[in-house]
């Protein structure tokens, strides 16, 4: 119970803290959810099975970890966002190596019989996306998925580009998000129930958000098989480079800058200097701050966030029902009330 009103007292803090100017209409509050990192996570970790005993646990686990963010948060709109397709073509050009050892592997809370290699646990993955989706489309959200633009990248663009004047949370593990941390944007991570203010990332990781990248940058991101310069981890980054800690932006010209200055004292120093292809390379990988892609696809990712779907309870339940789901989500009739109906209301203001 305690943990429960510690996240209350968080949210409230962080509403208390926003600037006042965000009166609450449609594009005031908007949540925006990462829908490629959600579903993976849940279907990785929640086991559910339907009525059939068949696996639903991308489904149901995605819809539940949603709904928790919207009551918490209290969202004015919510956009879900996903991997288009091809979207990793830009940065595989880059770094060929880009998410390479990103494999599938069968869990024990998963080996049923119609899963029981890599390519069936993939096939099956796709198939309740799809499902999922479909889901998605009877529910007053709005659905993000552009054809060579990676999640994180369309994610960016809407909440640093899109909606400049409304207080925007991003719903995501992924902490590459805690470099667009401001006064307007805040990271809601569904697996620590937390809020990331620019606070909170200063307090859990001593690095200031505006200088995130440059941590991660040094660090390298071994979940999409990113390297980066060996013997740097947030300490030592820290250590090395106080300037991260500081609300003005750095650039990779000043952190090459002071390596070369204290060459001598640390070997760090030289390993950095020796590594300055890697850390521009790393850069381009990793920075979300400037999403760069044609105004053609910027009109695209617009177009889809803008438009939201008409809340169709009705065509949900029997979805639900024709699939064996009535249980996967306790009393689902309160739950689409209490989670969806506000939303509806909100998206015709």
């Amino acid at each position: 119970m305690n943990k429960f009103k510690s996240i209350f007292e968080q949210i409230k803090q962080e509403h208390s803290a926003a600037p006042m100017n965000f009166a609450r209409t449609k594009n005031s509050n908007i949540l925006v959810v990462d829908g490629t990192n959600s579903f993976i996570r849940c279907w990785t970790v929640v086991p559910t099975l339907n009525d059939n005993g068949e696996h639903v646990g991308g489904i149901s686990g995605f819809l539940t970890s949603m709904g928790y963010a919207i009551k918490m948060l209290k969202p004015t709109r919510v956009i879900i966002v996903f991997d288009g397709k091809g979207g990793s073509l830009k940065r595989k050009k880059l770094y060929p190596e880009y998410k390479d050892k990103r494999a599938m592997s069968v869990r024990v809370n998963r080996a049923y019989e119609d899963m029981g290699t890599p390519d069936t646990e993939k096939k099956a993955m796709l198939q309740q996306m799809s499902l999922l989706i479909d889901f998605l489309r009877e529910l007053p959200i709005s659905l993000v998925c552009v054809d060579y633009i990676e999640a994180d990248d369309a994610i960016a663009y809407i909440s640093t580009q899109m909606y400049k004047d409304a207080k925007v949370t991003i719903m995501s593990s992924d902490k590459d998000f805690l470099q667009l941390v401001n006064n307007r944007v805040s990271i809601w991570s569904p697996i620590k129930k937390k809020i990331y203010g620019v606070q909170d990332v200063i307090n859990e990781y001593g690095v200031h958000p505006t200088n995130f990248i440059y941590y991660r940058i040094l660090e390298g991101d071994t979940s999409d098989n990113i390297d980066g310069v060996n013997g740097i981890g947030l300490k030592t980054a820290i250590k090395s480079f106080p300037m991260l800690t500081e609300e003005k932006e750095s650039s990779i010209e000043e952190i090459l800058a002071r390596s070369k200055d204290q060459y001598n004292e640390k070997k760090i120093f030289a390993k950095v200097l020796d590594s300055h292809e890697i850390i521009h390379r790393n850069y381009k990988l990793m920075q979300l701050k400037n999403p760069d892609f044609s105004p053609s696809l910027q009109m695209n990712v617009e177009s889809s966030a803008e438009r939201i779907f008409e809340y169709n309870k009705i065509q949900f339940i029997q979805k639900m029902t024709r699939n064996r789901m009535q249980a996967s989500i306790s009393n689902y009739h309160v739950w689409l009330q209490e989670v969806f109906w506000p939303l509806s209301i909100s998206a015709r203001s």
